[in-house]
């Protein structure tokens, strides 16, 4: 059964020609099932993403198909078995139905796709699938166990942050070497200095002065990209 998360459907006039997909990250804070005890702030995120673009449609789907995400709580040993039953890159099914409830319910023509850390391996993996939807935002995602993820179908942006402990600089220039070779769209990989991993999308109480800046160009980079090729 696929489960979409269509009351975090957010905003966006009846009719709007533009959609946002905002795959969720895996941990539960973020997490927009009604299931979980905090997801103010997912909302807060698509409530941005529609006021930024002038009130599109922002959806926020169940890519976990009613699986629990990681509750940040848990024990991190058992994390990497976790995380093999919610591969980023077996969610067809589920972008499938998404599409097709954007194209037919919200007659959604110009549909692009931002994710942040697991949602982020979900863009790049829509991004080489999908021409359809026709630009990605990519945050702190990033595919690194196949060949095939570097023939992106549209403009594509990835935001990385220099001291990132789940995604080291090594892995960053083997991205924008592999995209020199096979992309033949425009993308562009960015990395923010000093950041690390969530920067870009973490909770306004938790964003210290000196980072803010780098938040506030990030989130703007994202939705002028939004802006450029939708």
């Amino acid at each position: 059964m696929v489960s979409l998360a269509l009351p975090e459907s957010v905003g966006g006039r009846l009719g709007q020609k533009e959609a946002v997909v905002l795959p969720s990250s895996f941990l539960k804070v973020f997490f927009p099932s009604s299931q979980t005890n905090n997801p103010r702030h997912m909302k807060r995120i698509c409530k941005s993403v529609c006021v930024w673009r002038v009130g599109e449609r922002t959806i926020v789907p169940d890519f976990f198909v009613g699986q629990e995400p990681w509750d940040p709580a848990g024990d991190w040993s058992t994390f990497p078995e976790w995380l093999k039953s919610r591969n980023a890159r077996k969610i067809n099914r589920e972008v499938d139905a998404v599409l097709r409830y954007l194209k037919q319910q919200c007659h959604a023509q110009k549909i692009g796709i931002v994710g942040f850390c697991w949602g982020g391996i979900v863009v790049h993996h829509v991004m080489t699938t999908y021409p359809e939807v026709r630009a990605g935002v990519s945050v702190y995602g990033i595919i690194r166990d196949s060949e095939d993820v570097y023939n992106l179908k549209n403009p594509t942006l990835f935001i990385f942050a220099e001291n990132d402990a789940v995604i080291p600089l090594e892995q960053v220039s083997i991205l924008i070497q592999k995209l020199k070779e096979h992309c033949i769209v425009n993308y562009q990989v960015k990395t923010f200095s000093g950041q690390t991993h969530g920067f870009v999308h973490r909770k306004r109480e938790d964003c210290s002065p000196a980072d803010k800046p780098y938040i506030e160009e990030a989130r703007r980079n994202l939705i002028e990209w939004l802006n450029k090729y939708i």
